[in-house]
């Protein structure tokens, strides 16, 4: 069920608008609804959809994550790694940019390589601390909308899902309530 549930995230996240560097002058667009036109040279939030196919014809760049930003975020998370309620607030789309990166790093061929080990390493490390928080708010039962608003669709979606895994465990194994 997790991963029909975080499918559906990706295909909904189509929709959602991605800040795009513009290369050329474009437009207008007539996307059904409204219409918008992209100038050469500046930023602009597009859907995700558009921003794509838009990317492979080098018309614009959609907007990753620098490594140094990840190295940033890593020490943050470390900082209080034990802590439960000390979720880092990041990119709500961290996930999303990490790929994005990965992507960009592999397609420089070997003069990307040793970067994107780092990348790779770096980003296990910052979900498996991130992980771990989360189920430890879970298992604790914690609503708590600011450290909910601190997390990833990703992310909140597996805290949702352990949390009635637990209540599940506590009601039906055990006969009591978690909390």
């Amino acid at each position: 069920m997790f991963k029909v549930l975080l499918r559906a995230l990706d295909k909904l996240q189509l929709t959602e608008k991605k800040k795009v560097a513009v290369f050329d002058d474009i437009g207008p667009l007539d996307l059904g609804f409204t219409e918008i036109s992209l100038s050469k040279g500046s930023e602009d939030e597009i859907p995700l959809w558009l921003a794509q196919h838009l990317e492979k014809q080098n018309l614009v760049k959609i907007n990753s994550i620098t490594t140094e930003e990840l190295g940033k975020l890593l020490f943050q998370e470390k900082q209080n790694s034990t802590t439960p309620a000390s979720l880092v607030k990041t990119y709500p789309d961290i996930y999303f940019r990490i790929k994005k990166l990965e992507e960009e790093l592999k397609a420089k061929g070997l003069d990307g390589l040793e970067e994107l080990k780092k990348v790779k390493s770096m980003v296990n490390e910052i979900s498996l601390i991130r992980l771990r928080k989360i189920i430890q708010l879970a298992s604790l039962n914690i609503n708590d909308q600011t450290l909910i608003s601190k997390m990833t669709k990703e992310e909140y979606l597996a805290y949702l899902s352990m949390r009635k895994i637990i209540t599940s465990f506590y009601g039906d194994v055990i006969g009591s309530s978690a909390n």
